[in-house]
């Protein structure tokens, strides 16, 4: 398995259960961008220092809507109809499948993930 940069138009899918995502991953730079719209100086009052606080619930909402560029299969549990891939629908999905978004996002290769589907091995 080979190391891959990661490009800005790269797309890959992910399925899991009857449900596929169509998916991108992110590299230092975008997330540093992501990072700096949800940062803000602020100012203690009492010692007068400046220092930074970001909004990590607003970064990681960001950062998942940037991650998810579509999906099929995603539905509501009260009407069972497709929900549109929009960002507060991406936020209303469960922890356990956002970790495995963000984990395939997050790896060395693309490829050697669609070789090793196509071969029926395991990720």
């Amino acid at each position: 398995m080979f190391i891959e940069i990661v490009e800005n138009q790269e797309t890959f899918e992910l399925e899991i259960g009857d449900s596929t995502l169509t998916l991108r991953r992110f590299d230092s730079e975008a997330y540093r961008q992501i990072e700096k719209r949800h940062t803000k100086k602020q100012k203690n009052l009492r010692t007068g220092q400046i220092f930074a606080e970001t909004d990590e619930y607003a970064v990681n909402a960001d950062l998942l809507d940037y991650m998810i560029i579509d999906w099929k299969g995603i539905k509501s549990p009260l009407t069972a109809d497709d929900v549109p891939c929009t960002k507060e629908m991406k936020n209303k999905l469960p922890g356990s499948v956002k970790v495995q978004i963000i984990e395939a996002c997050d790896a060395d290769s693309i490829t050697d993930n669609k070789e090793k589907k196509e071969s029926g091995g395991t990720l």
